[in-house]
């Protein structure tokens, strides 16, 4: 049986281009390469660029560290500074900037003190790390933070409760110091306003607190 012209062994050939349509096919590959080549050369530039203003914003902030650090050393040895006591306020003063900044928080968005992390808690958290990379204070919703391990460990748990997983690759111990929970949601077709109930609460650490309720139109507190 005579073959079938441009098939062989039953798988169809494709035709051969001439020459004419050879050079055309990579006249047409080298301006597609060469304009590939020219978006490739303006990213670089662009990626440079954005190095060479992150260069000198790093130089700037490091300067800017430099210059803290040598005013600091001269403090402690013309003014003969207690550094430890200067350490210990500083915190205090980053403190009151972060119980401030919480509260406005709460009210913000009407939130109430838990006792206990549920599903929808905002939590404050703060750590050690033997790295000394510990945290200070965060405010986080739990079920947003992104660590497993932490979500895990602290769901459905008490203030006060340690939970030992890595944070950006170091080990740190977290402690819960407070639970922050959303007002309760309104039941379809009813509406409610929240309102402040009883006197504010004094925490451990001298900050008030206030506690919400949800009040429907039948005028009960929940």
């Amino acid at each position: 049986m005579k073959a079938i012209r441009g098939m062989q062994r039953g798988v169809k050939q494709e035709p051969k281009l001439n020459k004419t349509e050879m050079i055309q096919s990579m006249d047409k590959e080298l301006k597609n390469l060469q304009m590939a080549g020219r978006v490739t050369q303006m990213m670089v530039q662009q990626v440079m660029q954005n190095m060479q203003n992150l260069s000198q914003d790093l130089g700037k902030a490091f300067g800017i560290i430099n210059e803290m650090q040598y005013k600091v050393l001269a403090m402690q040895s013309v003014g003969n500074f207690d550094m430890a006591a200067m350490a210990v306020k500083a915190d205090e003063l980053r403190l009151n900037d972060f119980i401030e900044t919480s509260d406005a928080e709460d009210k913000a968005g009407n939130f109430t003190i838990g006792d206990k992390v549920q599903d929808d808690s905002t939590v404050i958290i703060t750590s050690t790390s033997g790295e000394n990379a510990g945290i200070f204070r965060s405010r986080i919703k739990l079920a947003e933070c992104g660590v497993p391990a932490l979500t895990k460990g602290l769901a459905g748990q008490p203030v006060g409760t340690k939970v030992t997983c890595k944070l950006n690759g170091a080990e740190h111990v977290v402690e819960l110091l407070a639970v922050r929970n959303p007002p309760p949601a309104t039941p379809a077709g009813e509406t409610a306003t929240v309102v402040a109930v009883g006197e504010p609460v004094v925490n451990a650490d001298g900050s008030e607190s206030q506690e919400y309720a949800r009040v429907p139109n039948n005028g009960t507190v929940h």
